[in-house]
């Protein structure tokens, strides 16, 4: 997990240990380190995550960041959805995760312009889930919506 996602969970409070550990990999693959990012990325999933948290802070000041404002966290989520969202095959879990960028669309970024396709395409997947008229498009279609809007992003 990117950095700036990273910080959009803690600052929503859906931290896992596994979200520590799973950012301190991507750094190493990055040829980023401290000795903190090393103690964390040598953490198993099931480790407290009080303890993982004091190694985070260590690493944020050994690698000198800073954290970014709740807009660029919130996109950054979103672009960590977005990849998600390609590498998918299950539609409902396509669904899903759009529902998810949604959501981050609507009650924390407040509908910006250029992501209010995530409003339309959450419109889409309500008619399809619970519309009882003919529609004009189908799963697929909106299937392949999702997917361009996430390539897009």
């Amino acid at each position: 997990m990117e950095t700036n996602a990273l910080f959009y969970k803690i600052q929503k409070r859906t931290i896992s240990t596994e979200d520590y550990v799973y950012w301190s990999h991507n750094l190493l693959e990055n040829d980023v380190s401290s000795p903190s990012v090393n103690i964390i990325s040598s953490f198993s999933f099931d480790e407290n995550i009080f303890d993982v948290e004091v190694y985070f802070k260590r690493a944020l000041n050994e690698l000198g960041i800073q954290k970014p404002t709740f807009e660029i966290c919130a996109r950054a989520y979103i672009g960590h959805l977005a990849i998600k969202i390609i590498k998918e095959n299950s539609h409902s879990v396509t669904f899903d995760f759009a529902y998810r960028i949604f959501r981050i669309v609507a009650s924390d970024l407040h509908y910006p312009d250029d992501l209010i396709e995530w409003y339309e395409i959450s419109e889409m997947i309500d008619e399809l889930r619970y519309g009882d008229i003919p529609l004009e498009f189908n799963e697929d279609e909106v299937v392949s919506r999702i997917k361009n809007g996430a390539n897009i992003f």
